[in-house]
């Protein structure tokens, strides 16, 4: 009995993994389809499905309205326009390592994830660094699986982000943290 429970665990671990890599790659494609007139992508070079499920659509637009808040930040512009902020995979942990260091996980901080990924893949396409995109996904499904299923398992799934919400103050301090995890990341 015992280990049956393990394996429907698993499976829905990789069925919240599974989910959450659809929901990065939809991310991205309606962030820069939102954002960006230059760049023109398509789904399937983003490897990222069209979403049928109404509750999947509702989790990515979740997922979206936290980006919006976050992209509103100037400070975050800013910083994510800084010519120092480079594409390397060291430079995506040490920024990931801030913002989670504290090892206290939210949904503001899983969609910073998403939202900093996609301005990592817009400015590698604008640089012209187009084999570095797939990379950049790479990196954040990796983190994704590593750190955080867990935590998104814990909280009942993807759902739960629409079950949430986030006070004022949340937000200010969730800001503040981002804010201060890509100062040190750049000072390094």
């Amino acid at each position: 009995m015992a280990s049956g429970e393990g394996a429907d665990q698993g499976s829905f671990k990789d069925l919240i993994l599974d989910l959450g890599v659809k929901l990065l790659r939809d991310f991205i494609y309606r962030w820069i389809e939102r954002h960006i007139n230059s760049f023109t992508v398509t789904r399937e070079q983003l490897e990222a499905p069209e979403l049928h499920d109404p509750n999947h659509n509702k989790i990515a637009q979740c997922l979206q309205k936290i980006g919006d808040e976050l992209d509103r930040n100037e400070q975050i512009k800013r910083i994510m326009k800084n010519p120092e902020l480079s594409f390397s995979f060291k430079d995506f942990c040490d920024i990931v390592y801030e913002l989670f260091k504290d090892g206290n996980f939210n949904w503001y901080r899983v969609a910073a994830l998403f939202y900093l990924t996609s301005k990592l893949v817009i400015r590698a396409h604008e640089a012209g660094l187009l084999e570095k995109i797939k990379a950049i996904i790479s990196w954040a499904i990796d983190y994704l699986r590593e750190n955080l299923i867990n935590w998104i398992r814990e909280q009942g799934g993807w759902e739960a982000i629409y079950l949430s919400t986030p006070t004022w103050q949340a937000v200010g301090v969730f800001l503040a943290g981002f804010l201060t995890a890509i100062f040190v990341m750049l000072r390094m």
